[in-house]
């Protein structure tokens, strides 16, 4: 071990267990009333709770999922609750964490004997063997009394999970029902508690109805689509779902991460929608060089052709795959009547993002070695995220209404992304896009993000951390912004909202791994060191060549250097790739264990149009806005350029808004400094006329120029930048990204438009780009949006040709 993560570990320990020592001393004041024996929690204090967890299916799971409730009324709606390794051990991660929330209590399920000893210090143990009995002993600790209580079978997980969200949205305790009856433990803890009405989650209302004295009323809610609509007509807003895959306890590579949703759904004040899948992830299939003739009047292939076998649910099936030289034009068709001739109904060709029937289920398919890990010729994914959607939706309907957040949690192997072909740049992407979309048109109406981590100890860790931010912020960071590789465009951006944007990272300052010698360059290592400034930073922004093992030239999928709690947003290639790994190691899941609270990246090769939804993103998050808006807003101002150019002149900004991935609480909103100090561009409504306001200040910054646009070595470039604006960024004849400066114009109405005029005729190029386009919402009204270019700006030399002040649009209503 380095000295440095010595001194790391040693900084550490010693921060937690002078927490953890305060804590157990204001615990040991409280009056031992449990039934147990035990002493309960302090009220009112800040408390963390730790749940060892075994590696396989087991009791504590359930027993994680009690804690649920209990850890969200402990900490009044931000529930700090973590799951260690069955050893009870405990993480750098989890000891760094801790040092900067200061819970004033611990505590920790699970185990028998005497209080453990936790970083050196006792902290306070809940004993328990079995989930039903954790469950008794966390409702004596948190809960005096209450009118209501949550019930499901102990042997039923996915019940388990709805009802934990449930009860944790009730602010009331979750108790489990054995197979036969309620524990005697249970009922005690019912009658004490003085409880009216019970609420049976899952198939266990027997048990329930045989309870003397009988409650009030006892409400059953058999499923999730249940619990929701029984939310629904109680008036009780939810406005989150974490999207789970009840399975992932065996079926998953790395299992358990629906934990973390849970509990990021009870921080929300939301509910979990299972999605209960036997997922099949890019299975793969590969073939061999055909020997024989292709069948009779069969398209020619110029690439040998290969043939194979499927074999999937029972089902074996030949597969015969045809293109041309480096991959390409790919098509893949099967023998599914097992007459060789490949030529029936139903049998192709398919190319990738195409669907293929096998045994009753409709598989995706993925052609090409390179897009999955290993040499596969053939990848079958089920389900589609359009059959997700489908299912998704019947949630919303059942809620009343699409929620603001959606949390993907899990790896693509519990819940799939969609795949699709055709897109222009890389042969196949990977896309979280169409879970955004609520309706039939292209535009978001959901605030999407995924949540991924190495294990269920860092997944928990991560929401423990999302949930209590507010409480993590300190001036030693909480102000700080760093600039890292290429980027250098949005520190104005930035210092505009109050942060210290001077802090800039190189490559050139990373740690030698084999300094130069004997005439040879060197290597650096792939992460900055643990005194770099970046260790104590808010804001990380980045622009290099990457891949989903880096974050080029400043972290690796194997860095030990712990973060601040920041957002990291980077214009790298594949970072946000999760299809390349057969143990989905990533960078993007080490970033979120090491600290961070958000990451936004590509999943595929970027390209110059992600501009907008960079800028776009920061733009909303320096406004205020959640990490999920924040994402939202940059997804609709791209489809707004995309329906203005027309598909056949917008396939890199189609690309590349499918590539662009948001990872984290979508519900998470970043600590910013200050409003904004120079107003951003804006618009207004007043009566039938819109307003389009520029910013009030314009700042011309001369850019890094990238070390592969080669005419342009020690040349000068400059960008324009101004609060609320956005480039529209494409490659040009000169060899350089040339950038148009725009806003999207947006504005929600009930009333119907029949047509937009700009009013004002500035120079050209500058005023609305495209048309007026319509966004339907789900309540009813409409969003019409459009694009407006407000400056025309020389890259060579650095100065503004022309800009608008304001432009004005009379509305034409039906």
């Amino acid at each position: 071990m380095h000295r440095a993560d010595l001194q790391i570990r040693k900084h550490l320990f010693y921060g937690l267990a002078m927490v953890l020592l305060a804590g157990y001393a204001l615990a040991e004041q409280a009056p031992a009333n449990s039934a147990s024996g035990e002493d309960p929690a302090v009220p009112h204090l800040r408390t963390t709770v730790l749940v060892p967890l075994p590696q396989g299916p087991s009791w504590q799971d359930l027993a994680f999922l009690a804690a649920v409730p209990a850890a969200t009324v402990a900490n009044e709606g931000a529930p700090s609750l973590i799951a260690l390794e069955a050893t009870g051990e405990i993480s750098p991660e989890v000891l760094d964490y801790a040092s900067r929330y200061h819970p004033d209590q611990v505590v920790l399920l699970g185990g028998s004997g005497n209080p453990a000893e936790v970083a050196g210090r006792t902290c306070k143990r809940i004993e328990a063997a079995a989930a039903d009995e954790a469950a008794c002993k966390l409702c004596q600790w948190f809960w005096p009394s209450c009118q209501t209580v949550v019930i499901c079978p102990e042997s039923d997980y996915e019940s388990a999970v709805v009802a934990a969200a449930l009860a944790a949205r009730l602010r009331a305790p979750l108790l489990f029902a054995g197979p036969n009856q309620l524990s005697d433990a249970t009922r005690r803890e019912i009658q004490r508690l003085a409880a009216r009405e019970l609420i049976v989650v899952g198939h266990c209302a027997k048990q329930v109805h045989a309870l003397q004295p009988a409650p009030q009323q006892i409400t059953e809610l058999p499923a999730a689509t249940d619990v929701m609509a029984w939310v629904n007509q109680r008036h009780l807003a939810v406005n989150y779902l974490a999207a789970l895959n009840p399975l992932d306890r065996y079926r998953t590579v790395i299992g358990k991460l629906s934990l973390a949703g849970v509990l990021l759904a009870a921080g929300r004040d939301g509910l979990v929608a299972p999605l209960a899948l036997e997922t099949r992830w890019k299975t793969p299939f590969s073939g061999t060089v055909m020997q024989d003739k292709l069948p009779p009047n069969f398209p020619q292939s110029t690439a040998p052709p290969k043939t194979g076998q499927i074999a999937l649910d029972g089902l074996t099936k030949n597969f015969l795959l045809t293109g041309q030289s480096k991959e390409r034009d790919l098509h893949v068709y099967f023998d599914l009547n097992g007459d060789g001739a490949y030529q029936g109904a139903g049998e192709g060709p398919f190319a990738t993002g195409d669907t293929v029937q096998f045994a009753g289920k409709r598989y995706v398919i993925t052609l090409g070695t390179k897009n999955g890990f290993g040499n596969a010729d053939v990848r079958l994914t089920w389900p589609s995220a359009e059959e997700l959607t489908v299912q998704l939706r019947g949630y919303y309907q059942a809620l009343g209404a699409a929620p603001e957040y959606l949390c993907l949690v899990g790896f693509p192997d519990a819940i799939p992304q969609a795949i699709r072909g055709n897109l222009g740049v890389v042969p196949e992407v990977t896309t979280d896009l169409p879970y955004a979309n609520a309706d039939d048109d292209p535009f978001a109406e959901i605030c999407v993000a995924r949540v991924i981590a190495e294990n269920a100890s860092f997944a928990t860790l991560y929401a423990s951390r999302a949930l209590t931010y507010p409480s993590l912020l300190t001036s030693e960071w909480q102000d700080r912004a760093c600039l890292a590789q290429w980027e250098n465009t949005s520190g104005k951006l930035l210092e505009n909202a109050g942060f210290d944007a001077s802090y800039r990272h190189r490559s050139e300052d990373l740690p030698w791994a084999n300094p130069p010698a004997d005439g040879k360059k060197g290597k650096r290592v792939s992460t900055f060191s643990q005194d770099s400034p970046l260790t104590r930073c808010a804001i990380i922004t980045h622009m290099d060549h990457s891949w989903w093992r880096e974050l080029g030239g400043t972290f690796g999928w194997d860095a030990d250097v712990l973060l601040a709690p920041a957002v990291v947003e980077s214009g790298g290639c594949l970072t946000a790739a999760l299809d390349r790994e057969p143990d989905f190691r990533s960078v993007v899941a080490r970033l979120l264990r090491k600290g961070a609270v958000a990451f936004v990246g590509n999943a595929r090769e970027g390209c110059a149009p992600q501009e907008l939804q960079r800028m776009e993103f920061w733009t909303a998050v320096l406004a205020g806005k959640t990490i999920g808006q924040a994402h939202r807003q940059s997804i609709n101002s791209a489809i707004t350029t995309i329906l203005d150019k027309g598909q056949d002149h917008a396939q890199d900004f189609d690309y590349q808004v499918h590539i662009r991935t948001l990872f984290g609480d979508p519900a998470f909103r970043m600590h910013v400094p200050s409003p904004l100090r120079s107003a951003a561009a804006r618009t207004s409504v007043n009566g039938d006329k819109i307003t389009v306001h520029a910013p009030a200040a314009w700042w011309p910054v001369k850019m890094l120029v990238p070390s592969d646009w080669k005419q342009w070595t020690g040349k000068d470039l400059y960008v324009l930048r101004g609060a609320g604006t956005y480039a529209l960024r494409k490659w040009c004849d000169e060899e350089y990204d040339r950038e148009e400066t725009c806003v999207t114009a947006e504005f929600t109405t009930r009333r119907q438009i029949a047509r937009i005029e700009q009013l004002q005729q500035p120079p050209a190029p500058l005023g609305i780009k495209g048309s007026w386009h319509a966004d339907r919402n789900p309540n009813g009204s409409t969003t019409y949006r459009w694009v407006v270019r407000l400056a025309d700006f020389n890259q060579q030399k650095g100065s503004i040709i022309n800009a608008v002040e304001q432009l004005d649009y009379q509305i034409f209503w039906q």
